[in-house]
């Protein structure tokens, strides 16, 4: 297994809506979802070859996907550990139906605000450090010429960039540790490893279609080809804000350093 590592500087707040949620609380992550950050990354890789990035209007019918190609594993992107960040909450005017449109307008002509107010809640965070992993070196190089990309980020929010590690190998232990990423739930309690210090969120990943596989390391990643994606699969994760001791005993793929559950990286394969 191969892994490159992901710094990210946030220019703003952020929210990555949990759902099914009230439309009344707007609740958001504390991370960046695994599909949220497979998304932001395909956006830059389409940046970075001089392409537009495509449109993708909310409630229009049959929106096309663009996540990263299967061969590319996304984790998602977390705080690191003992970094400041906050979760605020505050109160905001929003739509009160789906199909009003005209709520985040600064001006109205006529009489079509039908607004009602929303507690909202936004990540504040400096960093946050992201993780793809693939099963065989090639491609990944290609991650490393999205330094310095920015683009929108989630429900709310925008980042850049900052950072691309080298392509680094991870070899499968079964340790103790304290994982770089969320963890199933379900593998926790496979493992008797329900130790505690974690918080447990609703969370989603792809259910790719059988002729999903690309060929080249490029397509469907530097290219406007839509992902071939059938809808989503809910699953559980545990996340671990702050090192727990003792830590979930797991199989991980490991350099000394990060740890990622190898339940994660099955679990989002399908």
């Amino acid at each position: 297994m191969y892994c490159v590592e992901i710094k990210l500087q946030p220019a703003a707040a952020m929210t990555f809506r949990i759902l099914p949620g009230s439309i009344l609380n707007i609740a958001t992550y504390p991370f960046v979802p695994p599909t949220t950050f497979s998304g932001f990354l395909r956006r830059l890789g389409i940046m970075s070859v001089g392409l537009e990035i495509p449109e993708t209007r909310i409630n229009k019918e049959n929106p096309p996907f663009y996540a990263l190609p299967p061969r590319y594993l996304s984790l998602g992107a977390y705080l690191p550990k003992g970094a400041l960040s906050s979760v605020h909450r505050t109160y905001r005017k929003g739509m009160r139906e789906f199909n009003h449109d005209s709520f985040s307008r600064l001006y109205l002509e006529e009489d079509k605000a039908n607004f009602q107010l929303h507690t909202w809640e936004y990540l504040i965070a400096e960093e946050l450090i992201g993780y793809v992993v693939a099963d065989s070196l090639p491609g990944l190089e290609h991650f490393q010429d999205l330094e310095t990309y920015g683009c929108k980020l989630g429900k709310e929010g925008f980042a850049i960039v900052t950072e691309v590690s080298e392509i680094m190998p991870l070899e499968q232990r079964t340790v103790a540790a304290n994982p770089s990423t969320i963890v199933p739930v379900e593998a926790l309690l496979e493992r008797g490893e329900v130790v505690g210090g974690f918080d447990i969120y609703n969370l989603y990943r792809y259910n790719w279609e059988a002729n999903s596989e690309t060929d080249s390391d490029r397509d469907g990643f530097l290219d406007l080809q839509p992902s071939l994606i059938n809808g989503f699969v809910p699953f559980v994760g545990a996340y671990f804000s702050q090192p727990v001791n003792p830590s979930p005993t797991l199989d991980y793929y490991t350099n000394g350093e990060i740890y990622i559950p190898v339940s994660l990286v099955n679990l989002l394969r399908g």
